[in-house]
């Protein structure tokens, strides 16, 4: 195969596709600079013409609700529309960039003759108590009404011992700390993609907030709500050198630590969502202090090593130096062109561009999603990134590792740079954080096998029948197939809420393990026993050690499971984070004896 220097790893074949690719940014400029000069009262027109020949169905309830989505502005105006509560928080990196965070507090709520009273929608009550997941309210109302039988004297030593100075200095004695959930988007995204399914139960953040937990929506730097700096303008290059490696060292322990001194909660559980997984595996691979701070870590649609792209032309870019890609879309954003073309046409001819994009690039045909539902949500996928990411993206599917971003170019412009240096693959081997995997049937961007064998023993990896990669955000069915496993898995990993004495602490931990298997069990039992030194601690069950399949749950959809859902070496590492909080909260008090 003969090489061309210029553009490195490139044969003739690829020069050309090279030369195809600025053929067809060209013509797409060309395109919308015609757009530009087409009058207003002509575009609306086309848009009407549009919505007569794809008319929504009134009549449904879905259809209803698209417009005051589709066209929402940000999230504040969505959760609005859904009657959720609202709060945007602002988290500082340590390199000084501005993250926007969003914060759903609580369930919804009406008003009535006692006042504000929770409203959660009927759906989700009916998925959670058909999961067993008590609402918010049940277990806040519990909660409350332990703390009353409580003196005073013993409600400031237990405060002190459970928390040992986590708490935010203006938290009372006494409140209630929700269980934390952090939501993290994909690629080119941001929070907005959380909440834009048609009906509330497919959307998680409500499911979430319903069931109790305190959610988090995070965002990624150079995103809509991230696109400030301290001393950088959007308008600079330098402001847009950020790469992966930039959100796995800072983006994301810098929320995470934001947000549990907010809370004051000792851990989180994270859930992200495609490259929201692949910083999670980064960050947790390369920050040992941040596997103690998150409880669970969920992974849906996990990008670490994409296998390529499907068409050969794509491809063929994605080989090339960085220099090529930087000189084809610039040093900052890549595809800001998209945003013009949303906002111009129709959202139904926006989404059957998207259908084509998709499709073109990935092979996927997004047929668990309603023609209504890809109408809305195609409105929020796209937000700015960097386009060094992307080259950071093309690199991993190029070397098929996932590396950090390789800043040193070919000696010799026809030979791999690897043959001078070595990047630093990510050593995600050294996680200790319990991992659950989530992944599509038909998701070509996922290499699950080659993800299994570059982590530790996970808590289990389920196949979803003939999801592909977006499914996992707007698909119908989420309900029944992916979100009863996510609460099974909250359940017992995730911290419970404020836990005050011994007898609470103990009682709770042996709830958490209950969920698990009977080896996580009998381990924690031995770990509370050897911390506390107590000789009477009951074991109800005579420690039974039988491996209990979420498979075989009442009301849950059938996945294929394709790996142990509890190893007895990740059961004992499991236990130790769960009970993370109550270890040190015994040790504290021991101390004070």
């Amino acid at each position: 195969m003969v090489h061309i220097p210029i553009v490195s790893r490139l044969s003739f074949g690829d020069y050309r596709s090279i030369i195809l690719t600025f053929i067809i940014l060209g013509i797409e400029t060309c395109f919308r600079l015609i757009a530009y000069l087409i009058p207003g009262t002509i575009l609306d027109a086309g848009k009407a013409l549009v919505e007569k020949i794809f008319p929504w169905v009134v009549t449904d309830h879905m259809s209803a609700r698209a417009p005051h989505l589709e066209n929402a502005a940000n999230v504040q105006e969505m959760l609005r529309f859904w009657n959720y509560p609202v709060q945007e928080h602002l988290v500082k990196t340590q390199d000084n960039y501005l993250l926007g965070v969003h914060r759903i507090t609580h369930g919804r709520e009406r008003i009535s003759a006692k006042g504000l009273v929770p409203d959660p929608p009927k759906d989700i009550v009916k998925l959670l108590r058909q999961n067993g997941v008590p609402l918010a309210a049940e277990t806040k109302e519990a909660y409350v009404n332990k703390q009353r039988q409580r003196n005073k004297r013993d409600q400031e030593e237990d405060l002190e011992a459970d928390l040992d100075n986590k708490i935010r200095k203006n938290t009372k004695e006494g409140d209630y700390i929700k269980p934390v959930v952090l939501l993290y988007h994909g690629f080119m995204m941001c929070s907005e993609v959380w909440l834009c399914n048609l009906d509330e139960e497919r959307n998680l953040a409500f499911v979430l907030a319903e069931a109790g937990y305190d959610v988090w929506l995070g965002n990624a730097r150079g995103n809509k709500y991230s696109l400030k700096h301290m001393f950088l303008k959007p308008h600079e290059n330098k402001f847009w050198e950020f790469s992966m490696d930039e959100l796995a060292l800072f983006d994301m322990p810098d929320t995470v630590d934001y947000i549990l001194n907010r809370t004051g909660a000792p851990s989180l559980v994270y859930i992200g969502f495609s490259q929201g997984t692949a910083q999670a595996f980064a960050s947790l691979s390369i920050n040992p202090d941040l596997n103690d701070k998150i409880s669970l870590f969920i992974a849906l649609a996990p990008a670490t090593t994409p296998p390529g792209l499907e068409n050969g032309l794509v491809n063929s870019v994605v080989k090339a130096a960085p220099n090529v890609i930087y000189l084809l879309l610039g040093r900052k954003t890549p595809l800001t062109a998209a945003l013009f073309w949303q906002n111009l046409l129709h959202p139904t001819t926006y989404a059957a561009m998207i259908d084509l994009a998709v499709k073109f690039l990935f092979g996927w045909r997004c047929r668990s999603m309603s023609l209504v539902q890809k109408a809305v949500s195609y409105q929020h996928l796209y937000s700015f990134t960097s386009v060094r990411i992307l080259v950071h993206w093309f690199q991993i599917i190029r070397t098929q590792i996932f590396q950090m971003y390789d800043d040193v170019q070919p000696r010799v412009p026809y030979l791999s740079s690897t043959r001078s240096h070595c990047p630093h693959p990510f050593p995600t081997n050294q996680i200790s954080t319990p991992i659950a995997i989530f992944y599509g049937q038909n998701d070509t961007l996922v290499d699950i096998q080659a993800l299994l064998s570059d982590l530790p023993e996970v808590v289990g990896a389920w196949e979803v029948p003939a999801y592909e990669h977006l499914d996992f955000l707007w698909a119908e069915g989420l309900d029944k197939q992916v979100f009863p496993h996510i609460l099974e898995l909250l359940e017992s990993h995730s911290f419970n809420g404020h836990i005050s004495t011994d007898k609470e602490k103990k009682r709770v931990v042996k709830r958490m393990a209950s969920n698990g298997t009977g080896t996580l069990l009998r381990e924690t039992r031995t770990l509370v026993h050897e911390l506390e030194g107590n000789d009477d601690f009951d074991d109800e069950d005579g420690g039974n050690s039988t491996a209990i399949s979420a498979m075989n749950t009442p009301n849950r959809s059938p996945l294929v499971e394709r790996h142990s859902f509890v190893s007895s070496r990740r059961s004992h590492s499991s236990s130790r984070l769960a009970t993370h909080s109550f270890i040190e909260a015994q040790e504290h008090h021991h101390q004070g004896e």
